[in-house]
């Protein structure tokens, strides 16, 4: 039997290039579809954000019509405007599925391009779905072996992303191991996504999302063409390790236990629409609310890590979409409305009082034990003093829709339909719904989107 390839894009390349839908556990093709599911719902209601308004704007301006859908108006463009549109507006509400121990957000790159590659390319469900686990596989172990040192600059959804993006398009596209392994160098050296968006500017992070899915897609393309990438551009001296994480990536993690270990297994599909790093104070606030009842607050204390408070310390969000990166906000409106919905980021909410004044009276520790395991979990504790002297307290290790307590499928078919009909209204958002499963089936994606997607 014949070495593997040494670099590492070519290892991939020959696990993305070889991958079958018809040879994948049944249970990761279940979660494909679901991916899938979850993406289009973020997709369409993202265009009804200021960011999807936005880029949609752009697309027309730049012309109209082409073969890959825009999900959100439910129109066409070229693939690569689609790609854009798409993975930016999935992107938008802050809702698409993510993977804890990375900090990444796998869907809004490999599906978006997925799916514009396989309306450019007249593919089938089956060879579509295979290219969204290989985005998945790719994306997670990118990021993965980018770490955290990467992510106090980058933004990993943007970095590993437009990695994911290349796999997924270069595997729906049928494309050689050679192919691929171009592609991966072709998308490298266009990684990008800057921390320096937050706290002033969260809405340019879905750009990141966007332009991944757009550049991923653009490298398949061009590998197809023959353009050639390079498959050191992973560990080579001028690299993305050697620039993007000075201190030393974890190499061995873009291939460890490939194709044995699926990392897709690993993601979770959310039940709130903010960011991740401020999943466990709301489950913790959700978990102590019963306890507090009437009595006034005092004051509250959340232990977290340091790299989420990085991210999500903002005091004074400005708008919803700011709210969904601000923790204080977030465990406010937890404790005051014993949910945390969309509803809690309109501009009404955002000037309720008594959030304003709770959020007062949080304060945020960086926790050392917590950032030791941050990789792998992103645990809070939270305190709240109340008046009459008592000290509740509550630990959160998973959040909601993590794989430790997953949404049921009946749960992500509901999410699906609420989120769809923002934009599409509920009796088109429920026929969708009604036909994604039988996707993988189709023989041909863009017949199924000019049946299901169309006006």
């Amino acid at each position: 039997m014949a070495n593997p390839p040494a670099r590492l894009a070519e290892r991939l390349a020959a696990f993305t290039a070889a991958l079958r839908w018809q040879d994948l556990p049944a249970d990761v093709r279940g979660l494909a579809v679901q991916a899938f599911r979850d993406w289009v719902a973020n997709a369409a209601a993202g265009t009804t954000t200021p960011f999807g308004e936005a880029v949609l704007a752009v697309a027309r301006a730049a012309g109209g019509g082409g073969r890959a859908s825009l999900i959100g108006p439910l129109g066409a463009a070229d693939p690569l405007t689609a790609a854009l549109v798409n993975g930016g507006s999935s992107h938008a509400l802050e809702f698409d599925d993510s993977h804890k121990g990375t900090f990444y957000h796998p869907g809004s790159p490999a599906c978006a391009a997925a799916l514009a590659a396989a309306q450019a390319a007249s593919r089938s469900g089956a060879e579509m779905f295979a290219g969204i686990v290989a985005g998945y596989e790719a994306g997670i172990r990118l990021a993965a072996a980018l770490g955290p040192e990467h992510y106090r600059v980058w933004h990993t959804t943007g970095t590993a992303g437009v990695f994911a993006a290349a796999a997924a398009a270069a595997r729906t596209l049928g494309l050689s191991a050679g192919q691929t392994a171009a592609a991966f160098g072709l998308a490298g050296t266009q990684a990008a996504g800057l921390w320096e968006v937050l706290p002033d500017a969260p809405a340019a992070k879905n750009l990141h999302a966007g332009k991944a899915a757009q550049g991923g897609l653009l490298a398949a393309l061009l590998a197809r063409e023959g353009v050639p990438g390079p498959a050191s551009i992973l560990e080579g001296s001028r690299g993305v390790f050697a620039a993007m994480v000075p201190t030393g990536a974890d190499a061995e993690a873009c291939v460890a236990a490939l194709g044995e270990t699926w990392r897709i297994r690993e993601i979770t599909f959310k039940a709130y629409p903010i960011c991740g790093h401020t999943m466990t104070p709301v489950e913790a606030a959700l978990h102590l609310r019963p306890q507090v009842g009437d009595a006034a607050v005092e004051r509250i204390v959340v232990h977290s890590n340091a790299i989420s408070l990085r991210v999500v310390s903002n005091p004074d969000p400005h708008d919803g979409y700011a709210a969904k990166f601000s923790m204080p906000y977030c465990v406010a409106a937890a404790l005051i409305h014993g949910r945390v919905t969309q509803a809690e980021f309109a501009p009404e909410a955002l000037c309720d009082a008594r959030i304003r004044d709770l959020m007062g009276r949080i304060a945020l520790v960086a926790d050392p034990e917590f950032d030791r395991i941050a990789r792998t979990i992103r645990p809070a504790r939270m305190e709240i003093h109340l008046a009459d002297g008592r000290v509740l307290e509550a630990t959160s290790e998973t959040r909601r829709g993590d794989p430790e307590q997953p949404l049921s499928v009946a749960e992500i078919s509901e999410k699906f339909r609420a989120l769809a009909a923002l934009a599409w209204g509920t009796e088109k958002a429920a026929r969708v719904d009604a036909e994604i499963d039988a996707l993988p089936g189709c023989d041909s994606v863009p017949a199924w989107a000019e049946r299901v997607l169309s006006v």
